[in-house]
């Protein structure tokens, strides 16, 4: 192949692929699918519309209340951001990205599923409205944490929650299945309270499902072995996959536009060489 025609080409492949990013940047190609909400969720379509990041969910929520998060109450600042994310999320299992997404990502998930799967909040956040219990947990640690209260991930055997820390104790929130369980005195209980207490997880997470399922939930708590608590850097994108995949997809947010403009950049110049040969014969 010349070189006119193999710029030609360069400029053809990079051109589409920026097309495509373009696309899926700016219209809803690249958002992912959406679920209606389950039965019991208190889904809030306009919230949803209106927050397609962070800072945007954080500010949804600050509305809520008179005074400044971060001079809130904990307990109180905690609930109210609970609620934000209940009210903002459907539970899904495709947050993925399609190739108008993230081509990039897409195409290194034909031989790494998890490059699939959006970890980075604020593309969450903007690319639809349902999650799993995963990445919704992580939304609202990453919203305690905007708030100045300490924050983990806390992966269950079977579910994943997560954990505020405030009044010398750590605090069990569910945002996928939108569950806060409180002892007798009105205290959120931690995941590790909670495996002593079936009584209450049952009773809380009731109507979350059939029989079984409740019980299979009462389940995942008492069973402690394998119970992970994971903790984060303050502008982390990654969830539970773990660092390198987060990563790998942030720097992929650049490399869709870089690499098609260096396609069309290299390809524009071999034309252009091959112009100045044929003029100079």
């Amino acid at each position: 192949m010349d070189r006119n025609r193999a710029g030609i080409v360069l400029i053809a492949i990079g051109s589409c692929l920026l097309a495509v990013s373009l696309l899926g940047r700016w219209t809803s190609l690249g958002k992912y699918p959406g679920f209606p909400p389950r039965p019991w969720e208190r889904f809030d379509p306009v919230l949803s519309e209106t927050t397609p990041d962070l800072a945007s969910l954080y500010r949804a929520a600050q509305a809520r209340v008179p005074q400044p998060l971060r001079e809130t109450a904990p307990a109180d600042a905690m609930q109210v951001l609970y609620e934000t994310v209940a009210d903002r999320f459907t539970h899904g299992d495709r947050a993925t990205y399609s190739p108008f997404g993230n081509w990039l990502l897409w195409a290194l998930g034909g031989s790494n599923r998890s490059f699939r799967d959006i970890q980075d909040p604020d593309v969450l956040l903007r690319g639809g409205h349902s999650a799993l219990c995963g990445d919704v947990s992580f939304i609202l640690m990453r919203l305690a944490g905007m708030a100045g209260i300490p924050a983990r991930h806390v992966l269950l055997d079977g579910h994943i929650v997560m954990e505020a820390r405030h009044d010398g104790s750590w605090h069990a929130f569910d945002p996928d299945l939108e569950v806060v369980v409180r002892d007798e005195a009105g205290v959120v209980l931690s995941a590790e309270a909670l495996a002593r207490r079936p009584d209450l997880v049952r009773r809380s997470y009731s109507g979350r499902g059939d029989p079984a399922n409740i019980e299979s939930i009462v389940a995942i708590y008492a069973s402690t072995a394998n119970t992970e608590y994971m903790t984060y850097p303050a502008q982390s994108i990654f969830g539970p996959q773990g660092q390198r995949p987060g990563r790998v997809e942030k720097a992929a947010h650049f490399a869709v536009f870089i690499i098609p403009g260096s396609m069309i950049a290299a390809g524009a110049a071999l034309s252009a060489a091959a112009h100045r040969k044929t003029a100079a014969i």
